[in-house]
């Protein structure tokens, strides 16, 4: 089984490479037409993280594997919150004055409480799926709105994170590039995941929880480990609150407006409260000092450890 694992992860290579030059070529692209290195920026943190687990999500569903997609989603969040964040503060410690983070952390947990309600008969319905894109509306709102307020420092960082080349030529053909090998590269991933399943008899949650959710992070954790070491803690921590928070709203939304999706028992028993506790652990240590030092970045490095082997001991 070496060789479908080889190929899982020159899918997820190329799913990183395909996002990387699409979020490139439309900051690039919006750039050129006037848009402000702040605010592509802002686009790049709150939206452009998820694209992976956004392509990755839509490619399982068109295959008709949603809890694929929907544990690669939960399981994203919990290793942006646990790995991410984490390793990023043994770095360097992450000061954050970010006020996105501010808007992003309580939505996120309340997204969360929210999906535990609305899983209590079983699964997202429609309405549901309504409801979760309500909310990206209005994140993507509050965002604009906490804009036109964020500090000076925050500014620089975002709009250095954004700093590409702006020919219209080279963007659209950045953008074409990249969806191509995006949408590829997720179709391939996906098709090695069920195969690597199958094989050893796992499920599609168990799948999308570890090898696709940390498979999708781990190239995230290389530029925020990147940026953590510049010092630019607001574009780690933003990043990581803000993606986590698109996947559940638009990802899950979209999953849901599409098609039920059925939620299994273990969800909303383990993995969805898996994931508040993470978001219920952070939110103290950016609030107090707006810091996220090393000893706890080392606290979220040893629960995300141990979330990870809680998963795979039963499997091994």
């Amino acid at each position: 089984m070496l060789e479908p694992i080889g190929f899982l992860l020159l899918g997820l290579l190329l799913v990183t490479l395909g996002a990387d030059s699409f979020v490139k070529g439309a900051s690039g692209l919006a750039q050129g037409r006037g848009v402000g290195g702040f605010s592509a920026g802002l686009a790049m943190v709150a939206v452009g993280a998820a694209v992976p687990e956004l392509s990755i999500a839509v490619a399982a569903v068109l295959t008709g594997h949603y809890e694929l997609a929907v544990g690669t989603v939960i399981g994203s969040c919990i290793a942006n919150l646990g790995l991410v964040i984490g390793v990023s503060a043994l770095v360097k410690p992450l000061s954050t004055s970010f006020r996105l983070v501010d808007v992003a952390l309580p939505i996120l947990i309340g997204t969360v409480l929210a999906l535990l309600l609305m899983g209590l008969d079983g699964g997202l319905q429609k309405l549901d799926g309504s409801l979760l894109l309500l909310a990206a509306v209005a994140f993507g709102w509050l965002i604009k709105r906490a804009a036109s307020s964020e500090p000076e420092a925050v500014r620089k960082e975002l709009a250095y994170a954004a700093n590409t080349q702006t020919e219209a030529w080279r963007n659209l053909l950045r953008i074409v590039v990249g969806l191509a090998v995006l949408g590829y590269g997720a179709w391939f991933t996906i098709g090695k995941a069920l195969k690597i399943s199958a094989h050893y008899q796992l499920s599609d949650l168990w799948m999308g929880l570890t090898v696709l959710a940390v498979g999708a992070a781990l190239p995230e954790l290389a530029k925020a480990v990147v940026a953590a070491a510049r010092g630019h803690g607001n574009v780690v921590v933003g990043s990581a609150i803000a993606s986590s928070v698109v996947n559940l709203v638009l990802v899950l939304g979209l999953l849901a407006l599409w098609r039920p999706v059925a939620l299994p028992t273990s969800l909303l028993h383990v993995e969805i409260p898996a994931l508040l506790a993470f978001a219920l652990a952070f939110y103290p240590m950016i609030r107090r000092d707006a810091v996220v030092s090393r000893r706890e970045g080392l606290i979220l490095v040893l629960a995300f450890v141990a979330w990870m082997v809680w998963l795979l001991l039963p499997r091994f």
